[in-house]
């Protein structure tokens, strides 16, 4: 609608087109005799997608457990196609798929909120979900781990690809809980669907007693839980043993580093032969795991303690045993005796049946909300539009409490709503402080002089191997704030400069985590293919 308003359109131009389009209904006044719009009602989402509405989609499920094969075979689909988009939860996948295609022939770009590798005459992308392109027609598409259109907070984005994505064929990977919520979706949509179900190709097996000592760890173990401080500490102990180099992973590690740290964890010749790790392990990397041992049986969700999911439970166990690996059954247990009844009736457990997918406004009706609700922020049209809001069973409204709190700051500012809710979308963690202040510093300086430039917010070449857990928390945090400029410079690219300043000094956080993670434990050198000196690779 921006290219709209871009060329002069009025805003009742704009709501016709709208309407054209499907997006609000119509209620008519008797006592004015006029039409008026409801932009709040939500109950029919798959028409703000005409072009996929045009074609009659092909829609395979391929549902099954971890380990199935069922991404194996969307993805031979996908390399077959004459072009094509895979949609995947994490940058992680999306680098895997682009460099398989590549390497099979097939050019692919590769397309994420931080990154952008346009490869010459390519016909397919591998992107993240949130920069699915519900424009442009396809031969096939795929998007993975579809269950998480159940997620509160990113299943919007899995929504709109689903129901957005103009493909002849249209492939879902996933859990077998979603199928009964996708069908009923999908049965207003006039596509086929059909559903391929997947047995697990290996064997997972909970045992029926706990670790009991560390000096029962062996080679191929991954020992799960949920906090930094936790898997620090759980690595020092292991390592104090003297039998074992333990591989860390984690949701806060930079995706370059997970990588590594992962291939050094796969990798026979390599000394780290254990695995300390968060839930991060349960989609997006490929590990050689033989034994999934969980420490602990809840985490902190961002808002409080809870117990793990059956279907988190059955994601991370099912790591263990992966096909083709030396390790071809793949065991799960816990340290404490009292989790064990949990994971064994988890793992023969089905996962609860989804029974909605999560919604979020766009911001054309957003906008047009606001031409009839003049003079409030953009924080207040998000807390009447959410509260106002008109769904169908199927459906829910997306937890938007980052961004309302991103957009109480924005109000204060002298900025458009457009880049308002921009800067709303932003992968800004405002839990953290660091992260936090580098926003609302980003908007301040562009609201003050419509450019910012990176070395008026951070100093290169001040960086430096963090020597604590807390300077290496706060590395981390640089880290992100660095990774918010790239993505805003995509975005708004002549107000943000400097992106290959920000991507260079991302990559130099990358490294000096690595040193970090070189140095802790016992004083082992790292093996030289993986050392510094090879990490612009």
């Amino acid at each position: 609608m921006a290219a709209l308003l871009r060329r002069g359109l009025s805003s009742s131009t704009v709501s016709r087109t709208l309407l054209c389009n499907g997006v609000p209904s119509r209620q008519f006044s008797s006592s004015t005799g006029a039409v008026k719009f409801d932009f709040t009602d939500l109950t029919r989402p798959h028409t703000w997608y005409p072009i996929a509405r045009r074609k009659k989609r092909n829609v395979i499920l391929h549902v099954g457990p971890t380990n199935s094969g069922k991404t194996y075979h969307a993805l031979k689909k996908l390399e077959l196609s004459s072009s094509g988009i895979y949609c995947g939860p994490l940058r992680l996948l999306a680098w895997e798929v682009a460099k398989r295609l590549n390497k099979a022939k097939v050019p692919c770009d590769l397309i994420t909120g931080q990154e952008k590798e346009v490869i010459e005459d390519a016909k397919h992308k591998a992107v993240t979900v949130e920069m699915a392109d519900v424009t442009s027609d396809y031969d096939c598409a795929v998007i993975d781990e579809i269950q998480m259109l159940g997620c509160r907070t990113r299943g919007f984005s899995f929504t709109r690809a689903l129901l957005g994505i103009p493909a002849n064929e249209l492939h879902l990977c996933g859990d077998s809980a979603a199928v009964p919520l996708i069908q009923e979706i999908l049965s207003v949509t006039g596509d086929n669907v059909q559903v391929q179900y997947y047995e697990r190709l290996s064997p997972l097996v909970p045992l029926k007693t706990p670790l009991g000592s560390f000096s029962n760890i062996r080679t191929g173990d991954c020992i799960v839980t949920f906090s930094r401080h936790k898997i620090y500490k759980l690595k020092r102990k292991i390592e104090d043993d003297g039998k074992h180099l333990c591989s860390v992973v984690y949701g806060s590690l930079p995706p370059e580093t997970r990588t590594r740290q992962a291939t050094m964890f796969n990798d026979e010749s390599s000394e780290f032969d254990v695995l300390v790790a968060s839930d991060a392990i349960g989609m997006g990397l490929n590990l050689n795991i033989s034994r999934i041992i969980f420490s602990e049986m809840e985490k902190f969700d961002g808002f409080e303690m809870r117990p793990l999911s059956v279907p988190e439970i059955k994601q991370i166990a099912g790591r263990a045993g992966r096909y083709g690996s030396k390790f071809p059954v793949g065991e799960v247990t816990c340290l404490d005796p009292k989790d064990l009844p949990l994971i064994h009736s988890s793992i023969n457990c089905p996962s609860p049946i989804l029974e909605s997918a999560g919604l979020f406004p766009t911001f054309d009706l957003l906008y047009m909300y606001s031409r009839s609700h003049l003079n409030i922020g953009l924080c207040q049209i998000l807390e009447q539009f959410v509260e106002n809001a008109k769904l169908s069973a199927n459906y829910f409204i997306a937890n938007c409490e980052e961004m309302l709190k991103v957009a109480a700051v924005l109000d204060e500012l002298p900025i458009s709503l457009h880049d308002k809710y921009l800067f709303c979308l932003s992968p800004a963690d405002t839990s953290d402080e660091i992260v936090s202040q580098g926003l609302t510093q980003f908007a301040h300086t562009y609201a003050k002089k419509r450019i910012v430039r990176l070395r008026e917010i951070f100093t290169p070449g001040t960086l430096k191997v963090p020597k604590t857990q807390a300077e290496l928390k706060e590395l981390e945090s640089i880290h992100k704030v660095l990774e918010l400029y790239v993505w805003l410079s995509f975005r708004l690219e002549d107000s943000f400069p400097d992106r290959d300043l920000a991507s260079s000094q991302k990559s130099i956080c990358g490294m000096l985590i690595e040193e970090f993670l070189e140095r802790l434990g016992v004083q082992k050198p790292m093996p030289k293919k993986y050392s510094k000196l090879n990490k612009q690779g």
